[in-house]
């Protein structure tokens, strides 16, 4: 399934695309200041106050600026471990080819977590696997 229609299936309403369209563009464009923006502060992401994910989201866009990327190309996939089905986006890098999975929860009109799916995401140096 292509991203555009994946978002399509998965925003019930016309804010929340809005949404996950701004958030995975701050991914494709290495962004942490829009996904700053566009997450809500009341939500946990990946079970860490926003600040902190944001803060993590950070050390991974610095970390692929370093080996030559300058984007994320998005495409979506379906999880293959814990969340067994479920559809993904995978982002990846322009030059390293690292590969970043993510999935989404909503409630309403509100990203309420985001996920990094381990077993479609490669690891970074300094990334512990959880």
């Amino acid at each position: 399934m292509k991203a555009t229609q994946l978002i399509q299936t998965l925003a019930q309403t016309a804010t929340l695309k809005t949404k996950l369209q701004q958030t995975l563009a701050a991914y494709q464009n290495l962004d942490y200041h829009l996904l700053n923006e566009v997450l809500d502060d009341d939500c946990l992401y990946q079970d860490m106050r926003k600040t902190s994910f944001i803060l993590e989201q950070k050390k991974i866009f610095d970390s692929l600026r370093k080996k030559g990327d300058t984007q994320m190309f998005l495409s979506t996939n379906i999880c293959t471990g814990c969340l067994c089905g479920k559809p993904l986006f995978v982002l990846t890098g322009n030059n390293s080819g690292f590969k970043h999975a993510l999935y989404f929860e909503f409630t309403g009109d509100v990203i309420t977590d985001i996920f990094r799916c381990s077993e479609q995401s490669d690891w970074l140096d300094w990334m512990e696997p959880f």
